[in-house]
């Protein structure tokens, strides 16, 4: 990549049209390669973004925190087999018994996989635009639960807002505070804001981000848990996000060779050639090209983001 190439990738993101032959609402494309590195803000733009659901990539890098703390004794044993129930039941209110026998299964492995055992998508935005948020957390424990954990992923922020809730009342301390304490100091993330839905994060969107700190959070994916030279989190939890948990049977795998919906690690999206990615609504994303070295970002509110997964694909095949 030099700038040359970089500002030709610029020009194709601004003569690019969506379905509706509308331009495509971007705010941000960054790439970086090896030691060179590249951004540039659509329409001048200096304010963060609203990063969506990259945020369930940082929840589970969050997690993976409290792992590698609760392994050196900081905290009680915490890992991916842990219970969720005997951790909130003091702060739920169930009226569906008939959750209870899949609730005592539920572990922290579910909620980062999509795997939790419900058959609709939970907690999208235009289903509780007129919800009480601080009913989110009972609504989710008491909404029917069809099959066993693990044995179906389904993509939703159902598992990452009750994510948000487990780790809140583990760690005994608001979770914003701990990830702007153990990830966001370490990684020279300054001024983000995280929406809370009633007493927790939303989990897994409602994250306000700038481009430079989703590149700095891909170098952390890129190189294994290390910023800057510094190790932030273990080695084996970033390969253990990478590593393939369940496959996708919602999203095409077809269309796009690189950029594909292929399977769900731990808060990350894997694709078919080696590459794995954070992706979020209306056009964010935060793809690692490891065999590369490279990270490539971009933020948008662009509805029909089709036009912006292709040009990634190409700057995969063609320009790196």
């Amino acid at each position: 990549m030099d700038q040359k190439k970089f500002d030709q990738l610029v020009s194709t993101f601004q003569k690019s049209l969506d379905k509706d032959s509308n331009h495509l609402q971007m705010h941000s494309l960054a790439i970086k390669q090896s030691d060179d590195c590249f951004l540039y803000r659509f329409n001048q733009r200096s304010e963060p973004s609203d990063v969506r659901s990259l945020s369930k990539t940082i929840m589970a890098l969050a997690t993976g925190k409290v792992f590698e703390l609760s392994r050196e004794g900081s905290y009680p044993e915490f890992n991916l087999d842990t219970l969720i129930l005997p951790i909130i039941e003091d702060f739920i209110n169930l009226s569906n018994q008939d959750n209870l026998k899949y609730l005592n299964k539920i572990k922290v492995r579910h909620l980062l996989t999509h795997t939790v055992g419900y058959d609709q998508k939970l907690l999208m935005r235009g289903d509780i635009k007129d919800m009480d948020p601080f009913s989110y957390l009972d609504c989710l424990i008491n909404y029917p639960i069809r099959y066993e954990p693990g044995q179906k992923h389904l993509y939703s922020n159902a598992g990452f807002y009750l994510l948000s809730a487990v780790l809140q009342h583990f760690l005994g301390e608001d979770l914003f505070a701990f990830i702007e304490r153990e990830l966001f100091k370490p990684l020279e993330i300054k001024n983000a804001k995280w929406i809370k839905y009633g007493n927790y994060l939303a989990g897994a969107t409602r994250l306000w981000l700038q481009a430079e700190d989703l590149l700095k959070i891909g170098e952390l994916l890129l190189n294994k848990g290390k910023y800057q030279g510094r190790q932030i989190l273990s080695p084996s939890w970033i390969e253990e996000m990478i590593t393939v948990q369940a496959y996708s049977s919602d999203f095409d795998t077809t269309v796009r060779k690189h950029l594909n919906y292929h399977a769900y690690g731990y808060g990350i999206w894997i694709g078919k050639e080696n590459i794995f990615f954070a992706s979020g609504t209306d056009g964010q994303y935060i793809v690692i090209v490891p065999d590369k070295k490279a990270i490539i970002t971009t933020q948008a509110t662009q509805r029909d983001s089709a036009p912006i997964k292709l040009i990634i694909d190409t700057i995969i095949e063609d320009y790196l």
